[in-house]
């Protein structure tokens, strides 16, 4: 979205209307507050979506606008259960891709999953 077309939907509204977002939670998905606003070069973020391949990956690589705006929540930077969540995540995907055998992995995997649990 461009910065015009998001002015243009916002400018009807009340300039106190609250704005709102959506956010996986740890549990279901949810709204969340929009309280973290900042400006990035495109290029000082355009590296980020490397090695990380991702569903929109390729139409954030279609950006052509030397700035870009973000928009989202500090949420998820305070929330425990959705950093325990991506924490989990990460651990997983480090487990899977080692040079191990297939029931070393299943092994670490199912301990790592039934700690999750235990601790949710």
């Amino acid at each position: 979205m461009k910065s015009s077309e998001l002015i243009a939907k916002l400018s009807p509204l009340a300039p106190d209307t609250e704005v709102i977002g959506g956010l996986w939670n740890g549990h279901v998905d949810t709204y969340t507050v929009l309280n973290r606003f900042e400006v990035f070069q495109f290029e000082e973020v355009c590296n980020d979506f490397f090695g990380t391949p991702g569903a929109f990956d390729n139409e954030l690589l279609k950006i052509r606008s030397e700035k870009v705006a973000y928009i989202g929540s500090m949420f998820e930077e305070l929330d425990e259960k959705v950093i325990g969540d991506r924490r989990i995540t990460w651990r997983l995907g480090h487990v899977l891709r080692q040079h191990r055998s297939e029931e070393w992995k299943k092994e670490r995997v199912y301990k790592m999953v039934k700690e999750f649990l235990e601790n949710s």
